[in-house]
């Protein structure tokens, strides 16, 4: 679903470019548009008979060079509808100025004044509403001079109303492309705030970059804030591939990833930065310059998101896409802003606002979908030290928590200042006789019973009790067990043990013995003291019981 929106995107941007009004331009007929060198002292012709006389004292050239000058548009014009309203306008290009003259055969002439430092009358748009009669014939006249063009300018005459409509259509796509790209400006900032991610910054100041360079190209700030610094708008194309390294640099973890392309990137990174003075002090040649870079950076980038996609970096699919949606325009767009081919389709500007806009939306998924694997793979990193910790809490011949389990809940039962302390026992259970069994059966047969006795134990407290509360069983070394318990469990925990002795041991090892030892945690400060106390009641037993055999046999 994702790819089948941004693949209608960039029909709809596509479309955008190659947009024609057929309506207007079928009651607007021009002719083939002649384009001469102007100059200072050139005289303007006054009236429609003068227009093919001083055509003649001019040389026809094909199109305009890039790098700036003055220039005279001229065509015919003839309308064939009766009404009065049209519009004349030089589009597909960045123009400081515009003058206009529309002369008719029945003795009108109308003069007008545009470009980028005059009043709009139009949405990002040079044109001016003249008048014109049906069955008159017109030339327009237009001069044209700007330190540079983006791209080859042109004439066109439409019907009021349409251009009004065109206009309109095209300013809302422009909006809403701007305000799009500031809100994941913004949105990636405030991500870096929080997460300190550097492809956050890099990312945002790449966007950045982008919005500033399409507003001053659509001559936003000069529609809002009279700020005109014809300087200013190359420098921020020139800005893109810095930023934009930059962040894929951290994306895609180039220098780790692939060492000779992160070089090529640097190098190109460096050029781009000699390349910024460029914009104010070769204005001229800053569209060309700005172009070349800008080539150069999409074809490296869709090289470095290729091969890391190859190397198994999957957010890299989006990094892909993204950059397709900016190549696709950029291949039709560059070459002409270069002067190397004409223009395919009017509109170019726009078109790539659009696919720069998609472009920006999947760079902002492949963050997302990184911050994804990324959280994925924080998650199974925590569950495997989970699994490393409780394993290295168990005892693997028992199952039963170890000698390091039952330290830390020593110190996490260790009574705290002031407070109240929970009335527990330490049960010390103890084998006797474990090494002269291992020398006779063998360490298998011991482990065995080892295990035959654990089982009992842990099923004695494997379902607990609402009543008499939890308890916790440890193994503490090769043939000593430990139990944290209430005291309601005593009386049940020596039944337990007793039967163990006799219906287990007496019956097949009657050389081991199990002893059983308990002491309470009142008073108790130091967990060691506690279990110190409890092996002290266990020799205590022993001693007791041994007396008792001993007694009996005199």
């Amino acid at each position: 679903m994702p790819t089948k929106i941004i693949m209608l995107i960039l029909l709809l941007s596509s479309m955008l470019g190659s947009i024609n009004f057929t309506y207007a331009v079928q009651q607007a007929i021009t002719e083939h548009t002649f384009i001469y060198k102007a100059h200072y002292n050139d005289n303007v012709p006054k009236r429609f008979v003068d227009v093919v006389l001083w055509n003649r004292t001019k040389n026809d050239l094909n199109s305009v060079s890039l790098s700036g000058g003055a220039y005279w548009m001229i065509s015919a014009v003839k309308v064939n509808q009766y009404n009065k309203r049209w519009v004349i306008n030089v589009n597909n290009s960045i123009v400081e100025s515009v003058d206009y003259w529309l002369l008719g055969d029945d003795g009108s002439s109308q003069a007008f004044n545009s470009g980028y430092y005059a009043p709009y009358e139009f949405l990002f748009d040079y044109g001016r509403s003249v008048e014109m009669d049906i069955g008159v014939n017109y030339w327009l006249v237009a001069r044209v001079e700007s330190r540079y063009y983006s791209s080859q300018p042109k004439l066109e005459v439409q019907e009021y109303k349409e251009h009004k409509r065109q206009t309109d259509i095209y300013a809302l796509f422009i909006i809403l492309c701007l305000g799009g790209l500031l809100f994941i400006a913004l949105y990636n900032g405030l991500i870096y705030l929080s997460i300190r991610d550097k492809a956050f910054l890099y990312y945002a100041g790449y966007v950045l970059c982008y919005l500033a360079g399409w507003s001053f190209t659509f001559h936003l700030p000069a529609h809002l804030f009279e700020l005109h610094s014809l300087q200013l708008h190359h420098l921020f194309f020139i800005g893109l591939p810095i930023f934009n390294i930059l962040f894929y640099k951290h994306f895609l973890q180039l220098p780790e990833t692939s060492p000779t392309l992160w070089r090529l990137s640097f190098w190109l990174l460096c050029l781009c930065i000699i390349a910024l003075p460029s914009s104010i002090f070769l204005l001229s040649y800053t569209a060309i310059i700005a172009s070349l870079l800008i080539f150069l950076w999409i074809t490296l980038a869709m090289i470095c998101g290729n091969v890391c996609l190859l190397k198994g970096f999957y957010p890299a699919r989006y990094f892909l896409l993204a950059f397709s949606c900016l190549l696709l325009p950029a291949i039709m767009i560059l070459p002409g802003n270069m002067g190397l081919t004409p223009d395919f389709f009017d509109n170019a500007e726009l078109a790539t606002l659009v696919g720069g806009s998609v472009d920006a939306l999947l760079l902002s998924f492949a963050l997302a979908y990184k911050i994804r694997l990324l959280s994925e793979e924080r998650e199974q990193h925590i569950e495997t030290l989970e699994v490393a910790r409780k394993n290295a809490r168990t005892d693997k011949l028992t199952g039963l928590a170890n000698r390091l389990a039952f330290d830390e809940a020593m110190y996490e039962l260790a009574p705290e200042e002031e407070g109240t302390q929970r009335e527990l026992y330490l049960v010390l259970v103890s084998l006797d006789g474990v090494v002269p069994l291992t020398k006779r059966l063998g360490h298998r047969e011991v482990d065995n019973i080892i295990c035959a006795v654990a089982k009992p134990l842990k099923q004695l407290f494997k379902a607990g009790s609402p009543t008499k509360g939890a308890a916790d069983i440890y193994r503490i070394t090769e043939s000593n067990f430990v139990i944290i318990c209430g005291p309601d469990w005593i009386e049940q925990v020596q039944q337990k043990v007793g039967e163990i002795q006799s219906n287990y041991l007496l019956s097949r090892y009657r050389e081991m013995k199990i002893n059983i030892g308990f002491s309470l945690n009142t008073g108790i400060n130091d967990h060691r003291q506690w279990l110190r106390m409890a092996e002290q009641d266990l020799y205590n037993r022993k001693s007791t019981l041994r007396r008792a055999m001993y007694n009996q046999s005199l």
